[in-house]
């Protein structure tokens, strides 16, 4: 039997995001991003937007 899917995790609070993505930079040196790289960025991205709407949502 398969295994159920297990409940979908909070979205990142926007510092943990935050904190992702100047990390993910940082550990680049500045320099131009590879496409790989590129695709985490743009996964990083997400979860900061995410982690706005989550914000928004919650003070409204």
């Amino acid at each position: 039997m398969p295994a159920s899917p297990g409940p979908t995790p909070p979205p990142p609070t926007i510092d943990q995001a935050n904190a992702a993505i100047r990390d993910f930079m940082r550990a680049r040196s500045g320099r131009a991003l590879r496409p790989a790289e590129r695709v985490e960025y743009e996964r990083l991205l997400r979860l900061w937007a995410e982690a706005m709407r989550a914000e928004l949502t919650t003070a409204a």
